[in-house]
């Protein structure tokens, strides 16, 4: 039964790291933004919730002497903190939506939508890898998405909405 309990521990602890280190990734990859997007959420209350709850358990781990699953529970903390600071945008190398990076050579085509309800942004819709991924920019922006775009040959799409 320890071994299976060893092995749960390092399993967890390697899927934690490998996410970690994902979000590390794509933060480093984000200082080349050219066009931010707007992230509509903030840090969430359920993040805060379980780094606190995976910082009390550490405490009872480690009151308990139990050391087996701390390097997991740290490396969760570590992802949820690294998580939190993911910005979106468009670099010269691609987009960046959340953890995902898009090369310009994968993403078929794009779209800008105006949001009905507010004036200020537009949507951003990038049709990849059979996906669509959504970016909220500053309406101010439109014409340089569109040129950034133009020039990698993107395809644009045309809606109703921004014809």
């Amino acid at each position: 039964m320890d071994v299976w309990i060893g092995v749960l521990a390092f399993v967890l602890f390697l899927g934690f790291i490998t996410a970690f280190f994902v979000c590390v990734g794509t933060v480093k990859r984000q200082s080349g933004i050219i066009v931010k997007s707007r992230i509509r959420r903030k840090t969430g209350n359920t993040e805060i919730i379980y780094a606190n709850i995976a910082l009390v358990v550490f405490v009872v781990l480690v009151y308990f002497k139990i050391y087996t699953f701390v390097p997991a529970v740290l490396a969760f903390v570590a992802f949820i903190i690294a998580s939190t600071r993911i910005k979106s945008g468009i670099t010269e190398e691609g987009a960046i939506v959340g953890t995902t990076f898009l090369e310009w050579a994968d993403m078929k085509s794009y779209k800008l939508v105006n949001e009905k309800d507010d004036s200020n942004i537009i949507i951003l819709k990038i049709r990849a890898n059979r996906k669509q991924y959504v970016l909220v920019c500053d309406r101010r922006d439109k014409d340089k998405i569109r040129e950034i775009f133009d020039s990698k040959k993107v395809a644009h799409t045309r809606t109703i909405d921004n014809m």
